[in-house]
């Protein structure tokens, strides 16, 4: 029998106009998987610490989706047993399905031998999330994999950039979606002027990663035509609780992810009167769950 056991790190996808390509990991919270190997046919899928109703069925759950993906593509035959422990809310736009399926991915090629590259690793593991949102975007996984600030250079075939990124401050308020997902609702079809725009502000947050001005890459990520119009209106508070971050000194607000959790940055100095506005802001909301005071991180998946 072998095991391992991995932690992996929440992270914050599409960073603003993003959309699918855009990854940035934090240094909290983060999960654990516990993998054993044995003997059997049979893969079997544990969860700790789990009121979220995460499904157990191999082909149901990322992690066992993305280790049904690795075995075929290797023509492998392995049992083993998934031991996800929760540390963090599922279904909140925090990467938690793509940090369980990268830790699978992360766990069997170590144990497996298999020397994957970080790539491949990444266009495995998003074959996970098919599980949970019902596409295989990369960006999450990427981010769980590599750490750091993460951009999709193709999808076809896969091939990530990891860009080292200063420790931001963050603050993320962790809400749980409403509904599964919102993705088949956005409508790509933004004009010319806008679509330029976003491109132009995915420009941006490169620039502000590789000079480490937080206040640019603020600014550049505050504003996302594609995703944002659709999930914020899907988060009550959200146009509100925004316009006070940004007022109160915040560099920049948006959704994290798929949503419904919203990410902020800030100065050091500032970070506790932003985590009070979004927790206040955000306190009626019924799948609000709690406020992160954390940072950008380049650590990725590692052993525990």
């Amino acid at each position: 029998m072998k095991e391992i056991r991995i932690k992996t790190p929440a992270t914050s996808a599409n960073v603003g106009p993003g959309y699918d390509i855009f990854a940035m990991a934090l240094a909290d919270p983060c999960d654990e998987v516990h993998l054993i190997l044995d003997g059997s046919d049979e893969i079997k899928i544990e969860v700790e610490n789990d009121c979220q109703d995460i499904p157990t069925k191999v082909e149901d759950n990322v992690a066992g989706l993305a280790a049904l993906e690795l075995l075929k593509r290797h023509q492998l035959k392995q049992g083993m047993t998934i031991k996800i422990i929760k540390h963090m809310k599922s279904g909140g736009g925090m990467g938690t399905t793509g940090a369980s399926a990268a830790a699978v991915v992360y766990g069997l090629n170590k144990l497996l031998d298999l020397n994957l590259s970080e790539n491949e690793m990444i266009d495995i593991s998003r074959m996970g999330e098919v599980a949970s949102g019902g596409s295989p975007h990369a960006d999450n996984v990427a981010a769980s994999i590599m750490g750091g600030f993460v951009l999709v250079k193709s999808y076809d075939p896969i091939d990530v950039l990891k860009l080292d990124i200063p420790e931001f401050p963050v603050v993320l308020a962790a809400i749980k979606k409403s509904q599964r997902t919102t993705r088949g609702f956005i409508t790509y079809e933004i004009g010319q002027e806008k679509l330029k725009e976003q491109m132009a502000r995915c420009s941006r947050i490169i620039h502000a990663v590789h000079t480490k001005d937080i206040e640019e890459f603020g600014s550049a990520f505050s504003v996302d035509y594609i995703a944002e119009p659709v999930r914020g209106a899907a988060i009550p508070e959200y146009e509100e609780v925004k316009k006070h971050v940004i007022a109160a000194g915040g560099y920049g607000c948006q959704i994290s992810g798929g949503g419904s959790s919203v990410i902020a940055l800030c100065s050091p100095e500032n970070i506790d009167l932003i985590a009070a506005i979004m927790e206040k802001g955000f306190a009626d909301n019924p799948n609000f769950v709690k406020v992160y005071k954390t940072t950008t991180s380049n650590l990725g998946v590692r052993e525990a």
